[in-house]
């Protein structure tokens, strides 16, 4: 259940979340919250960025992989540490073992992703 807050923002920074806010169509509140969580996470995980495409905002890496590419595999494989490895052969270990801690950490929201690209 989320935790009601008090916070002061300067005109600048409000004035920049009402903006977005408009764009995406969400409450003031509701994009402070979003904006909280994506900032969250990227200092948890500081490789990776969040980015806007055709089903949404993302996770991915700086090079350009979404986290939910990555885990794909290895999820149908039955978290088969080298079924991942030889579906991402030039892709570097530490990229995909933050792709996993980010998947265990966030698994829903990894799953959701996944389950929008099986969609037909």
């Amino acid at each position: 259940m989320p935790s009601p807050v008090s916070l002061r923002l300067s005109e600048a920074t409000a004035e920049k979340v009402r903006r977005i806010a408009a764009l995406e169509h969400r409450s003031f509140a509701e994009m402070v919250r979003v904006l909280a969580d994506e900032a969250l996470k990227m200092r948890e995980f500081p490789h990776l960025v969040f980015s806007d495409g055709p089903t949404g905002r993302r996770a991915s890496f700086r090079d350009g992989l979404d986290v939910w590419e990555i885990i794909e595999p290895y999820l149908l494989a039955g978290k088969d540490w080298l079924a991942l490895r030889q579906s991402y052969p030039d892709t570097d270990e530490a990229t995909l073992r933050a792709a996993i801690r980010y998947y265990e950490a966030y698994p829903a929201e990894i799953e959701a992703r996944i389950a929008l690209n099986q969609t037909p």
